[in-house]
């Protein structure tokens, strides 16, 4: 590999730390605040629930690429974003002062996404999700939840393959359901696009 590439893979492995850090220092507060999605989160059931969801989400969006209603896609997704950053600044801030923040995150993203922007708003949405995921779930319906994703995964991948038409649809949208690496600093996804434009 050359320098830059180190580089990358080095911010690909900052990223990852800091969700998981991130994740990690939330758990008291949202536990606290009394973020917990369910009543018991040691009930198996609870992974059935968010396997249906992952699904009914997956159908969605799928329908909604084939349609081409991507633009609502994307608000859905930046709307997210803003949602979970709301989690992540009121273990720090008010509720009401937390959503300040967090509405700045989803202008942000929907004004100028560039891979900076993105890569912030995923870190907050992987820490806040993560977070919350942590509080809401005992260790045998996580293990139960973490093995039904990965048949799912390997269903969708390389049986029905609409993991990779998920996956393309989303590439375009400058939204941090994909995050971006850059090997330079310099680097400018906004310019990126706009020269894929116009080549077409």
């Amino acid at each position: 590999m050359f320098p830059r590439e180190y580089r990358g893979v080095a911010f690909v492995v900052g990223l990852f730390l800091v969700v998981q850090i991130g994740a990690l220092a939330l758990v008291p507060e949202f536990v606290e605040s009394g973020y917990q999605a369910v009543e018991n989160p040691d009930d198996p059931t609870n992974s059935l629930v968010y396997i249906l969801a992952i699904l009914t989400m997956t159908g969605l969006m799928l329908a909604a690429f084939r349609y081409d209603f991507d633009q609502a896609i994307r608000l859905l997704i930046v709307g997210v974003s803003a949602w979970l950053s709301w989690y992540v600044f009121s273990a720090v801030l008010s509720p009401v002062a937390a959503a300040v923040p967090a509405l700045a995150v989803g202008v942000a993203l929907l004004v100028y996404p560039e891979w900076y922007v993105i890569d912030t708003a995923g870190v907050l949405m992987g820490a806040g999700a993560a977070g919350l995921f942590g509080i809401s779930f005992g260790l045998l319906p996580a293990l139960v939840l973490l093995s039904l994703l990965a048949v799912y995964d390997a269903i969708s991948v390389y049986g029905t393959e609409h993991m990779l038409s998920l996956a393309e649809g989303v590439m375009d949208l400058n939204i941090p359901v994909v995050l971006v690496i850059p090997l330079s600093l310099s680097y400018s996804l906004l310019d990126d696009g706009a020269d894929e434009s116009g080549e077409t």
